[in-house]
């Protein structure tokens, strides 16, 4: 087997074993990490690939790391990988070694004649150094190659795949537990954007180009294929395979499908088609996005704030503002101690352009800036997506 070890300039220094690799890196002191921290990454393999045989070699690295098995398991994925070999994933956290917090991550992958197992303890790890150890560690993994065959991680739809083109949306509501201990009533103009090839996502494109945004940003996306049908009959099927987790685990799902004139059925959810807005298209008004969350415990209540506005002017001219808030208030040995902090957005200006679902903004200073954008509404411009997030129009 093959795999792409991090750069040599990156701090990581390689050691290799009879039956693996290990690589070790330390962390200096910072602001979020107030003792020194450490990684190690550990490849063991290639072994043969008995059956039966894959569970039990996962679950003895896992044990490598005394006290380990004994934590939670937090985060966790089961699928295949791009080249079809299974693939699983654990995360643990968090133990305590020499009294120093860490944390595991285990993953194995295993092809029909092969299987190997990959590592990584974190040690007193926070913030931007653990993010930095875990994506060397996912970058490692997704340069696998078990089998001489094959390919480097990149969602290459096959022969049979695809079928579907354009953006869809549907409409998720819901109650959902916040931070505070409240529950916060959401309203969601989901999207999906299929295309011809057999590629999705369910994130806009800032810039309409799906294939970059995929290899960008893979975990926004996957592979679909429409299933059954034949002769007299069309497809009732959907099969979509989504990259689940940074590792590129597809984790696949299969929901019934119809076509409903130009729109779909998905599951039991309905997909409008979005139509794209013409180049140069004009807008004149006003639009806000508002989001709050608040709730209350035994000993402490809070809540966060945040208000955006945009003005787009029909002679092409837009303005940005917008705040924030924040409070909270804790019961401390019988007094309660309160906080509060709200600041403004400077405003922003400068002229704008929209082509298809890209809105451009190129401000005063001569900064320019692309964000997605969409109307859920058909025929109405009262409610606009811009980025992901619900803008309705001000009258």
């Amino acid at each position: 087997m093959s795999f792409d070890l991090p750069d040599a300039r990156s701090g990581w220094k390689a050691q290799r074993l009879k039956d693996g690799f290990i690589l070790q890196k330390e962390f200096p002191k910072t602001e979020d990490n107030r003792r020194k921290g450490a990684a190690v990454i550990q490849v063991v393999g290639p072994f043969a690939d008995p059956p039966g045989s894959f569970d039990k070699g996962f679950d003895t690295v896992v044990g490598l790391i005394k006290g380990m098995p004994a934590e939670d398991v937090t985060t966790k994925s089961n699928g295949t990988t791009i080249n079809g070999h299974r693939i699983r994933h654990e995360y643990r956290c968090c133990g305590r070694l020499n009294e120093l917090s860490a944390g595991q991550r285990v993953v194995g992958l295993a092809s029909q004649g092969k299987q190997a197992f990959f590592a990584l303890l974190d040690l007193q790890l926070r913030g931007d150094a653990q993010d930095s150890a875990e994506a060397d560690f996912a970058a490692l993994v997704r340069s696998l190659k078990l089998e001489e065959s094959d390919r480097p991680f990149e969602l290459v739809p096959k022969a049979g795949d695809g079928g579907l083109d354009g953006v869809y949306t549907h409409l998720e509501t819901g109650l959902r537990p916040n931070a505070f201990g409240g529950v916060d009533f959401y309203s969601d103009s989901n999207v999906t954007v299929f295309d011809p090839s057999g590629l999705f996502t369910t994130e806009m494109p800032a810039d309409g180009d799906l294939s970059a945004h995929c290899r960008e940003k893979p975990r926004d996306c996957g592979i679909y294929a429409l299933k059954g049908g034949g002769l007299f009959s069309l497809e009732n099927e959907i099969e979509m395979r989504a990259v689940d987790d940074d590792f590129g685990t597809l984790a696949a799902e299969t929901k019934p499908f119809k076509r409903s004139g130009k729109d779909l059925v998905i599951g039991e959810a309905d997909y409008a088609l979005v139509p794209p807005f013409p180049e140069g298209t004009p807008f004149e008004g006003r639009w806000r996005s508002f989001f709050a969350s608040s709730g209350t415990t035994a000993t402490s209540s809070g809540g966060v704030s945040s208000e955006r506005i945009v003005t787009l002017g029909r002679d092409g001219s837009f303005r940005r503002t917008g705040s924030t808030g924040v409070m909270s208030s804790n019961e401390i040995g019988g007094s309660r101690v309160g906080f509060a902090s709200g600041g403004e957005r400077p405003a922003e200006s400068g002229r704008y352009r929209v082509k298809n679902y890209t809105l451009e903004l190129v401000g005063d200073d001569g900064t320019t800036e692309r964000h997605s954008i969409f109307a859920p509404d058909k025929g109405s411009d009262s409610l606009l997506v811009i980025d992901g997030s619900n803008y309705l129009k001000q009258e």
